[in-house]
């Protein structure tokens, strides 16, 4: 046997080499993460280097964590090592690059961005399938095909070589915005978010989401709700907070009774809308802020009304359902004692590297540096609680040290910090061919011509291209695809930016449980092993009354705090009632099957109560109050013993 300097005793007693292909690995995507935190806070890069290596090193880590079978790794060899020579050049050269608006060395550099981009779409097939695939090249399609589309949408074309240099040189590309904001911001909310999972913040959010939900009709569901709104907020991913906390939360409403598919679409809606819950809101707030040159606390103070809207009728849905289904509360044995849930260390923990985080962003420090601060703060308090444990339990009983606990939370950081850099990757090329083939002028032209004649069906199509550009991408990508084809039109629409932009981001949001895509109620259904389109069609109905919350804010902006103190309140109370009763009409259950003409009813007290003015408010709250008095009463429906 070797010295310890070249293996280590395995618990069976065989030796296990120090290098290995897997520590190998584990070491690369470590000092990647950390690449990312000292550039985040120390600025030992510029930008365009930065951004250079996060997409080279997501393509890297995506072949190697997604290796083809047996002889064909040499591919993977070849083609690891071209991504290497393709991002060492962006690197070597990036001076020469930045002050060029063209091709400097023309063959190599043409070359190396062809390899580049289609290692790009072989990271994007592992880590997205063909799918993706799929529709970058339709995008790509476009742009060459322009000068043989008919109609509005067709452009004189591009080159191969504008395509290219675009790519791999110029500023739509490797160096573009959706990159930076995915070197710059998504990826330490990312390192954040792991690195508070290790130091058991997620237990800590369940045990909170137990205490506070667990106790009510169908509390599993309420639990998932409230956990997932926590964590939500922070990560930035639908699909990375349904994997996060639906393995605590699925599992959980399974064994009380939740079917597959509502308890994976509970999760999956709960975890779409964290990312609109402040006092975080995840990276895509602080994106917004940046693009709109405003402050990160008036994004959070606007989104305040529109997320408690959202999760109000979110809660009333789960309720509902439980209600229709005949689920009952947790045990009282399973949920947790305030001792536990509220824990003074647990707490601290959980609320110190996130206030830190927001007081520094309210105190106006960069993004970067707060959350590179937050993560410092999690990683140190995980360790400061976790020597005593091991020390009071023994090495042996107390699992793996911190060291290599923090070694997983960097290793899961690098895994998710690729597959979404694949995602925004494949999204700054749909943006690059938007914008230079004039698709968003194009789409800006129509939305604005049917704006001066029809502002509801303005914002309905916008509603629509949002959803659309936001499949399958996380949030702050969605969010600043669609706001870079969308804001312009609403801004020229006379809608004040701030509205317009939440209105965007709320279905980017929306968009991970939207079919066709609908990421988020994939990543549920992994878990839950139930069917995609059932539990997407409990999602949609769990979610029906929130996608009208947007209209309500854009169309009345008094629900984004601005106005007079009655006022705000005036619509702040229709809006909950309007969406309030637009769920148990959605749902169809009171205390009993409401029946369908009541259900119509109701729907249009809903709309009522929603448009913005006292006197539809009076009729559709005492229209409302009839139906349900009766539904109430017995003198509709039939009562329920269930309920």
């Amino acid at each position: 046997m070797s010295g310890p300097a070249a293996n280590e005793k395995t618990q069976a007693g065989v030796s296990k080499p120090w290098i290995s292909p897997g520590r190998v690995l584990l070491c690369i995507a470590s000092a990647w993460v950390v690449f990312h935190l000292a550039a985040a806070g120390f600025g030992i890069v510029g930008s365009h280097v930065l951004r250079s290596v996060h997409l080279g090193g997501a393509i890297i880590l995506t072949l190697a964590y997604q290796p083809l079978p047996g002889r064909w790794r040499l591919i993977d060899a070849g083609i690891i090592a071209s991504v290497i020579a393709a991002t060492l050049y962006l690197v070597i050269r990036s001076d020469a690059i930045l002050l060029s608006n063209w091709f400097t060395y023309l063959w190599p550099e043409r070359i190396l961005g062809t390899v580049m981009f289609l290692a790009l779409l072989e990271g994007v097939r592992r880590a997205l399938g063909w799918g993706f695939v799929g529709l970058i090249l339709i995008f790509v399609g476009y742009a060459v095909l322009g000068p043989w589309i008919p109609g509005a949408f067709g452009h004189r074309g591009l080159s191969f070589d504008r395509l290219i240099f675009s790519f791999y040189l110029g500023s739509q590309g490797v160096a573009g915005m959706l990159i930076g904001i995915s070197a710059g911001i998504v990826a330490l909310f990312l390192i954040f978010g792991e690195i508070l999972n290790a130091s058991g913040a997620g237990n800590t959010f369940i045990n909170i989401a137990l205490r506070l939900g667990g106790g009510f009709r169908g509390g599993a569901g309420m639990v998932a709700v409230i956990g997932s709104a926590f964590m939500g907020m922070i990560n930035g991913s639908a699909v990375a907070n349904v994997a996060s906390t639906g393995v605590l939360t699925i599992p959980l409403m399974r064994r009380l009774g939740f079917s597959r598919n509502l308890a994976g679409s509970i999760e999956a809606v709960s975890s779409t809308g964290g990312q609109f819950m402040p006092p975080i809101m995840g990276p895509g707030a602080f994106l917004m802020a940046e693009l709109l040159g405003i402050s990160y606390l008036d994004v959070a103070v606007a989104a305040l009304i529109p997320s408690t809207l959202f999760y109000v009728g979110l809660l009333l849905a789960v309720w509902l359902f439980a209600g229709k289904n005949g689920l009952t509360p947790i045990p009282a044995d399973m949920i947790p004692s305030r001792a536990v849930a509220y824990a003074p260390l647990a707490m601290l923990t959980l609320l110190l590297p996130i206030g830190t985080l927001v007081g520094l962003v309210v105190a106006r420090f960069t993004v970067q540096y707060a959350v590179l601060f937050a993560i410092l703060i999690a990683g140190l308090l995980y360790l400061l609680q976790s020597l005593p444990r091991r020390k009071a339990q023994g090495e042996e009983s107390a699992g793996p040290g911190p060291i290599v606990a923090l070694g997983a939370a960097f290793d899961l950081s690098a895994r998710n910090i690729a597959y979404v850099g694949m995602i925004i990757a494949a999204a700054q090329i749909i943006v690059a061919v938007i914008n230079l083939t004039g698709l968003g002028v194009t789409l800006s032209q129509i939305i604005v011509s049917l704006g001066q004649s029809n502002l509801i069906l303005s914002l309905v199509l916008t509603m629509g291209v949002a959803i659309l550009l936001g499949m399958g991408m996380p949030t702050p990508a969605a969010y600043a695809v669609a706001a870079a084809v969308l804001g312009p039109p609403l801004a020229r629409l006379g809608l004040e930016m701030l509205p317009a932009h939440l209105f965007i981001y709320y279905f980017a949001c929306l968009a991970a449980i939207t079919p066709p895509v609908a990421s988020a109620v994939f990543a549920a259904c992994a878990i839950s092993r139930g069917s995609v389109i059932p539990t997407a069609g409990h999602a949609i109905l769990l979610s029906l009354s929130l996608f009208l919350v947007p209209f309500l804010f854009v169309m009345d902006p008094v629900l984004l705090l601005q106005g007079s103190l009655f006022a705000i309140v005036l619509a702040v109370i229709s809006s909950v009632l309007g969406v309030a009763t637009l769920t148990f009409a959605t749902i169809g259950y009171l205390m009993a099957p409401i029946p369908p003409f009541a259900r119509i009813i109701l729907g249009v007290a809903a709309m009522a109560l929603i448009v913005p003015g006292w006197v539809s408010d009076i009729v559709g709250l005492t229209v409302a109050s009839i139906i349900l008095g009766l539904l109430l009463t017995g003198k509709v429906g039939g009562q329920d013993a269930a309920a």
